[in-house]
């Protein structure tokens, strides 16, 4: 798994979806829908194991942050803003290989 960081991340507010292109001409795409299922927090992942649905009818990406060279927090319209995501795990995202990423 890479965790280079991307040459480029663009949100594309009219598709929903994030988009991340990589060193080896990869270009992975994630909806703000999943962004937001996935989030890697504490507490989303204490609600993912007991069985919480994480989504919201409100999942909008409001703000990026880079955090240095390791990944991006993602802050959402249903004001949830603790999910940072490190690069390889928004390709795990991407390619829907999450399972086990995290150690759940």
């Amino acid at each position: 798994m890479n965790s280079d960081m991307p040459l480029s991340i663009k949100l594309k507010k009219r598709a929903s979806l994030l988009e991340l292109s990589w060193s080896e001409g990869d270009v992975d795409q994630i909806s703000e829908q999943n962004l937001r299922r996935y989030c890697a927090c504490s507490g989303c992942r204490a609600k993912k194991q007991v069985g919480v649905e994480l989504m919201t009818d409100n999942a909008s990406v409001t703000e990026l942050v880079l955090m240095g060279t390791t990944g991006v927090q993602i802050k959402f319209s249903d004001g949830h803003d603790r999910g940072i995501y490190p690069w390889g795990y928004l390709r795990a995202i991407a390619q829907g290989k999450t399972e086990g990423f995290l150690n759940d």
